[in-house]
């Protein structure tokens, strides 16, 4: 029994990445940087306790009016940010728009039909 020439292209690749995306609205807007990340320190702080206070949020994007905010974070902390985000009632207020693990899909507004 022989094998085909080439291997089956029936298997797709799936995307991996280490790294979660979320896109944040922020009210009252704020277009202070430091002051979005210590936001999200404290509501991580406030939910989880000192140690997942210090998780690393890399800030990619601020909208010019700081009215949204498009953060980066390792995959295994991007549900304890937003569980915290949800909790928080400090201000300014966050709240999740959009999130994934691709960062091109947080420009989309709609699905894809």
């Amino acid at each position: 029994m022989s094998r085909p020439a080439f291997p089956s292209t029936s298997r797709r690749r799936a995307f991996s990445s280490s790294y979660h995306y979320i896109r944040l609205s922020v009210s009252p807007p704020c277009a202070d940087v430091l002051t979005l990340r210590k936001t999200m320190q404290d509501a991580l702080l406030q939910t989880f306790g000192l140690l997942s206070a210090n998780t690393y949020i890399d800030v990619l994007s601020l909208a010019e009016d700081g009215s949204e905010v498009v953060v980066r974070i390792a995959k295994n902390e991007a549900a304890k940010l937003l569980a915290a985000v949800a909790a928080f009632a400090g201000s300014p207020r966050l709240s999740v728009i959009k999130e994934s693990p691709f960062l091109p899909s947080l420009l989309l507004s709609q699905p894809l039909a």
